[in-house]
């Protein structure tokens, strides 16, 4: 089905389009919430978004005992990744890496960040690297690269706008966003976007109508209102606004059904 079925749906929808949701890290009222720990990483949940951050967690410093490095930009100031170079055994050293999600694993734009150096770089030149994914499959063959040649201290801030040394322009409407630099670094501002749904059938707004809308949807029919403590907030199977989920709403729904994309 062609993406022009889905951008007719609105003409037969009473309800408004959700509204884009926009959250802007770091401040101290963002609290962040331990996930889990590794053997060198820690994930953490903050807002609605969930963040994997290596951690040199068994670095010895050629004490002989296992004392792991510092961390020199903690939350609520920012994020910090470190190289790993002391992994478990069996292991190899690896570079610094954020992996940012939503807890929810829905798509969303990676608008702007600033990006703070914790170690030198100028001597050999470097650059972030940023690969976005969808269901687990990288988006491009290459990252995508953000200069971050400097010093320690040294902080890069990219966005949309057009840029030779990096833009984040294309970093819109993936659930995973992987970004690397070979040395330490923090993230200390973020910009993350979750899109408002242009495509009401696409209920849980990763772009497409397809079978996983459909067990949304079929566990929401013919419930007698949008009141019902099954449903979630803002009954989005309701797409006809009627304050029900009954045939009027699968009506819309079948018409987008398989939607190759929506706009």
């Amino acid at each position: 089905m062609s993406k022009a079925i889905c951008s007719l749906i609105p003409l037969f929808v009473l309800a408004a389009p959700s509204q884009a949701t926009t959250t802007l890290f770091f401040n101290p009222s963002q609290v962040a919430t331990p996930v889990s720990s590794g053997v060198t990483s820690e994930t953490i949940s903050s807002n609605g978004y969930r963040f994997t951050l290596t951690r040199d967690k068994l670095f010895t410093g050629g004490t002989g005992t296992v004392i792991g490095r510092t961390v020199r930009i903690p939350w609520p100031q920012g994020i910090e990744a470190q190289a790993v170079t002391t992994p478990p055994p069996g292991g190899t050293s690896r570079p610094a890496q954020i992996t940012i999600q939503r807890d929810d694993g829905g798509a969303f734009d990676l608008k702007a960040f600033t990006a703070h150096l914790l170690a030198n770089t100028a001597a050999t030149g470097a650059s972030i690297e940023i690969m976005p994914l969808l269901d687990g499959e990288d988006a491009f063959r290459d990252p995508l690269y953000f200069l971050a040649s400097g010093y320690y201290g040294s902080t890069f801030s990219y966005d949309e706008t057009p840029n030779y040394w990096g833009c984040t322009a294309l970093l819109k409407g993936y659930d995973t966003y992987k970004v690397t630099l070979f040395v330490d670094f923090a993230f200390t501002a973020l910009t993350l976007s979750v899109p408002g749904n242009t495509c009401p059938a696409d209920l849980n707004a990763d772009t497409f109508v397809d079978d996983s809308d459909f067990v949304l949807f079929a566990s929401a029919y013919d419930l007698l209102d949008c009141a019902d403590p099954q449903m979630t907030p803002g009954c989005p199977a309701d797409l006809t606004g009627d304050a029900m989920v009954d045939d009027s709403d699968f009506v819309v729904f079948a018409a987008a059904y398989d939607a190759l994309l929506c706009p």
